[in-house]
């Protein structure tokens, strides 16, 4: 408690309306779990900053501006190994660490922290608690940034972003299939935002989620697959893994969680 409590009062949001739907209260907890599973998550965060590389190292030219959507959290970025490769890198997130701010002040001018909710609908849910309209969950916009960026790159956020706007939704008694359509429209629209940008792209995402239970067998499990379908049709798929995000002893009742991790590049 009094280490979530620490990384609580460290984070910063994007406005006072992220904070009221819990952005900065997850990240505090996001980032206490990751002490509690670090091992388990190692290989996962490994495996996520090699993919960036490789996709960064497809560029035809060095150099420009990076854009990573995500970033909030970096222990999953390569970011001494990005600025080799570009001349900047942009973090964009709703809410930033105390670690995450230090590490970019390590690159003074290189490294900047963008505070961008990049679903367009947190400051409508603070202030009506109600599902926004379809206009403004399909076209949430673009930061200004100083340069157009080279490459865009959004990791593990995409399946996450209906995460924290459905459960405020859900408190207000929102009925379960309507939350259900809007968390689709809200991943659907980060796929034509990123191809917006009209740069190369890197999509790290998880696809489906299994539990287990204390024993290994299968309790239960979603497959997110289908939503990937608003990919462009020139998207491939550069990698793939499992991700071990509740070891053994991490869940309740001794069960475990894993996520299947793709990589696709566009």
């Amino acid at each position: 408690m009094l280490e979530e409590a620490w990384h609580y009062l460290g984070t910063r949001a994007a406005s006072p309306a992220a904070r009221r739907l819990g952005y900065v209260r997850e990240a505090a907890a996001l980032e206490t779990r990751h002490r509690r599973c670090r091992d388990a998550w190692q290989p996962h965060i490994q495996a996520t900053r090699a993919a960036l590389l490789t996709s960064a190292d497809r560029l035809e030219t060095a150099g420009g501006t990076a854009l990573i959507v995500g970033g909030g959290i970096a222990r999953d970025l390569p970011l001494a190994d990005l600025l080799t490769r570009f001349q900047q890198v942009v973090l964009l997130d709703i809410v930033f660490s105390r670690a995450t701010r230090r590490l970019a002040r390590r690159w003074p001018g290189r490294v900047g922290c963008c505070y961008w909710d990049v679903t367009g609908t947190v400051e409508w849910l603070a202030e009506r608690r109600r599902i926004p309209p379809d206009v403004l969950v399909s076209r949430p916009s673009h930061p200004e940034l100083s340069a157009k960026p080279a490459w865009v790159a959004s990791v593990n956020c995409l399946m996450q972003l209906p995460l924290m706007p459905i459960a405020w939704l859900a408190a207000s008694g929102a009925a379960e299939q309507h939350l259900e359509a809007f968390g689709q429209r809200l991943v659907e629209a980060h796929l034509d935002w990123l191809t917006a940008w009209q740069v190369p792209c890197c999509l790290i995402t998880e696809v489906c989620d299994t539990t287990y239970d204390a024993t290994g067998q299968r309790l239960s499990g979603n497959d997110y697959q289908p939503l990937l379908a608003r990919l462009p049709a020139t998207a491939s798929l550069a990698a793939q893994w499992e991700w071990s995000i509740s070891p053994p002893g991490e869940s309740a009742g001794g069960g475990s969680d894993s996520l299947n991790v793709e990589v696709w590049e566009f």
